[in-house]
């Protein structure tokens, strides 16, 4: 950002902290201290937070690989395995360090680089060595404790105050670590979509771009179709121009960067000083030239965007609430007003007990709906794998890992497609309806809360948001994400059958098995192989979805009954900034009028400044 646009960037940003100081002025005034404690919290963010690139995509896609050549640093492990991967967050500083965040409230920890990269992206277990399978699941348990690993990397694009967090795959197989790149969206005041050329635009991809990303007012998206140098010139041109058509759906004037982030990093890690050649950067300088345009003339609106949003909905609440409530309590009769606040509480605790018994038979059908889901997906994977199986069995072409890979893949795909498709339908539909079922009751409840006050409140005009309870963040949303990606991981091993047959026998079968007569005995080992891969992922994969469906069923729970006492606290709250301000106060009924009238205005005038387009002058 050069001199010009750094000042007009900060005299906006003060700008808009004199209006949220205002705001905060106002919602004391009105007796309303969370509203205010919150905007005091939105401007410390705006001070302190660096701006944040959030790296997205699936798996195989190349998104580590893509922050090392723009950092020039092989600082990230590429090739790392879905289950094994974390989010991480780097960031400007003196020297490199590490340091790592657990979810369950463990100490903050400093490794080493090397430490770093074997957590990460420990070394693939041998098929059949139990005790290294025993330790690299063991390694795994821990990697799923971790919430975050923070980087500090010195001499690099953070070091103008840019921070780049590399997300897990968003079909990653834990819900809980997906959940948490779901939740850094938000976040983000640009993202980075990885795709590959290789598959450009799946549908699961769209389906996260729609519901996810565009869903979370980012700034701007910076679309990347990574793996471009394996396509030809002529196809590479097929492959983007559909890509940007497909875009063109959800996004307005797409626009798409084909690099190859491979030969990037190997051209800037091996570059010298010395070297005068011309060197083919995949693409990067195109992207890296949009991404500091972006940063020198888009950056102050998109950090400052957060902010702006959240003054402009502080008014629509303070008119809404505070003040509403002010004005419809001016002459009352204060210790009547505060008998009836007092009554209250009692009744809320008999409202809340209902909604416990609701949420609790919600609870049991769900899980009665797990059960039965379970079983039948215990079932079509043993369909699966018998499909499996019978390819094998009658299999006779010749013995190379490639051509029977070939044939198991050709018979397992139309079994494993039927039954994941129909799988997938089932469980969000057996999700959704039991919410579907529930509502009414859930509806209900909430028809009395807002009944009750309304009667304890007299003639008080009690605010409740317009909006209905919602499964916000978690729940029906956030099962069909996990069930679309995560249930459909469960089915991993069945994807690759060419790279599961090379890995199992080391590469291709030679001649000599059939020249020795030894084809069958070789088949049947293929056979068991086979068998032990298809029908030793069974278990697992049913306790995967199991705890895909718990972790689903306990954000849906949690998340109803935080919007139900949040809505309590907030009618609670008005009633008695209401009871604050009569009691404070020591004017007629009129000058009160008048002074919420100044209120409003003061609050309206906030609102059409944050409104206001462009820097201020």
């Amino acid at each position: 950002m050069n001199s010009f646009e750094l000042n007009r960037f900060r005299a906006w940003k003060n700008h808009i902290s004199t209006q949220l100081d205002l705001l905060a002025g106002i919602a004391g005034e009105l007796h309303a201290e969370p509203i205010a404690s919150e905007l005091e919290k939105t401007k410390r963010d705006m001070d302190a937070e660096s701006f944040r690139f959030v790296v997205v995509g699936e798996f195989s896609r190349g998104k580590s690989t893509v922050i090392n050549a723009l950092l020039a640093d092989r600082l990230l492990p590429a090739s790392v395995e879905p289950t094994t991967t974390v989010l991480t967050k780097i960031k400007g500083g003196a020297t490199r360090s590490f340091k790592l965040y657990y979810r369950d409230g463990r100490a903050d920890e400093n490794i080493s680089a090397e430490q770093f990269k074997t957590l990460v992206a420990p070394p693939e277990p041998a098929q059949r060595d139990k005790e290294q399978r025993r330790l690299y699941e063991q390694r795994q348990t821990e990697l799923r404790s971790l919430a975050m690993v923070e980087i500090t990397h010195p001499g690099s694009l953070c070091d103008e105050g840019v921070e780049i967090v590399d997300t897990p795959g968003t079909n990653d197989l834990d819900p809980l670590r997906e959940q948490i790149t779901y939740d850094y969206i938000p976040r983000a005041d640009a993202i980075l979509f990885v795709l590959t050329a290789r598959q450009a635009l799946t549908q699961s991809e769209s389906d996260f771009l729609q519901n996810r990303v565009l869903t979370s007012d980012v700034a701007r998206i910076f679309f990347l179709l990574n793996y471009a140098d394996t396509l030809s010139p002529v196809d590479l041109t097929t492959v983007q121009n559909k890509c940007v058509l497909d875009l063109a759906r959800f996004v307005s004037n797409p626009k798409l960067y084909p690099v190859s982030a491979k030969k990037a990093l190997a051209a800037r890690t091996s570059r010298s000083e010395n070297t005068s050649a011309a060197i083919d950067e995949g693409g990067f300088v195109e992207l890296e030239r949009a991404l500091a345009s972006f940063l020198e003339s888009e950056r102050a609106r998109a950090k400052l965007s957060r902010p702006v949003s959240r003054g402009i909905r502080v008014c629509e609440e303070l008119l809404a609430g505070p003040v509403a409530m002010a004005r419809s309590t001016i002459g009352l009769d204060i210790p009547e007003l505060r008998k009836r606040i007092d009554d209250l509480s009692p009744k809320i605790q008999i409202m809340q007990e209902r909604r416990n018994r609701t949420l609790t038979t919600l609870k049991l059908r769900l899980e009665s709906r797990k059960i039965a889901l379970a079983i039948r997906m215990r079932e079509g994977l043993y369909k699966v794998a018998d499909a499996a199986l019978n390819a094998v069995d009658g299999y006779d072409g010749p013995i190379s890992s490639e051509e029977l890979g070939r044939h198991i893949e050709a018979q397992v795909a139309p079994v494993q497609s039927e039954f994941q498709s129909t799988f997938k339908a089932e469980a969000a539909e057996a999700f959704s309806a039991e919410f579907t079922n529930i509502e009414g009751e859930l509806s209900s409840s909430q028809a009395d809360l807002q009944a009750l006050f309304e009667k304890d409140g007299a003639s008080v005009a009690i605010y409740f948001p317009s909006e209905q309870p919602t499964i916000d963040g978690g729940g029906l949303g956030t099962f069909l994400q996990i069930g679309g990606a995560g249930i459909g991981l469960l089915f991993l091993p069945f994807f690759a059958p060419l790279a599961l047959i090379a890995g199992w026998f080391g590469g291709a079968f030679t001649a000599d098995w059939i020249e020795q007569g030894a084809r069958r005995e070789k088949l049947g080992e293929i056979r068991n192989a086979v068998d032990e891969r298809y029908r030793g992922t069974i278990s697992d994969s049913v306790s995967h979805f199991e705890m895909t469906w718990q972790v689903a069923v306990q954000s849906a729970l949690k998340s109803l009954a935080a919007d139900f006492d949040r809505r309590c606290s907030e009618a609670r709250t008005a009633l008695e900034t209401a009871l604050a301000n009569l009691t404070n106060a020591s004017r007629t009924a009129s000058q009160l009028s008048a002074d919420m009238n100044g209120l409003e205005a003061r609050i309206l005038a906030v609102k059409q400044s944050l409104l206001n387009e462009g820097f201020p002058q």
